[in-house]
């Protein structure tokens, strides 16, 4: 099941030092994000939420849920922090008056745009040292192991 170097596998899922690579670098990656963005009072689960609404404005919380896969009773917690600080605001479905809608406000965009830039400091430090060829194939490689275990556990 895939492809081998010389008929063995590759593994490099664990680092020289036997810590997880992989997950260090998500944790690290995340930890800076979100201390970069911590005088903005905004975590990268938070901004995730605006992302999705600036993307598709008026979902109902379960489909946001969804989007992000995590658990409902998490989005509504993240939604409730938001809505707290004006970022969101709650609208009953007028399909359905049991389920919410939710929407990014104007001041949304604004924190978006920190968030972006904040992504490209984080990619600018992490990204010290590294030629553009080896980020280039770099990103498609992970784009590639993304979607391979994306389409694995669609299978399951």
């Amino acid at each position: 099941m895939g492809d081998t170097v010389k008929d063995k596998p590759v593994k490099v899922s664990l680092g020289e030092d036997y810590n997880p690579l992989y997950q260090d670098i998500a944790r690290f990656r995340a930890i800076m994000f979100d201390s970069l963005l911590k005088p903005h009072d905004m975590t990268m689960s938070q901004g995730w939420v605006l992302v999705h609404l600036l993307r598709e404005n008026g979902l109902r919380q379960s489909e946001l849920a969804e989007r992000l896969e995590v658990a409902t009773v998490t989005t509504s917690k993240l939604i409730d922090r938001l809505e707290a600080r004006g970022y969101v605001e709650r609208r009953t479905d007028p399909e359905d008056r049991r389920s919410n809608r939710v929407f990014a406000t104007d001041q949304a965009k604004a924190i978006v745009k920190i968030m972006t830039k904040t992504i490209y400091d984080v990619d600018e430090i992490a990204n010290v040292g590294i030629e553009q060829a080896d980020l280039e194939t770099t990103g498609k490689v992970l784009s590639r192991m993304r979607d391979n275990l994306r389409a694995a556990l669609a299978n399951r």
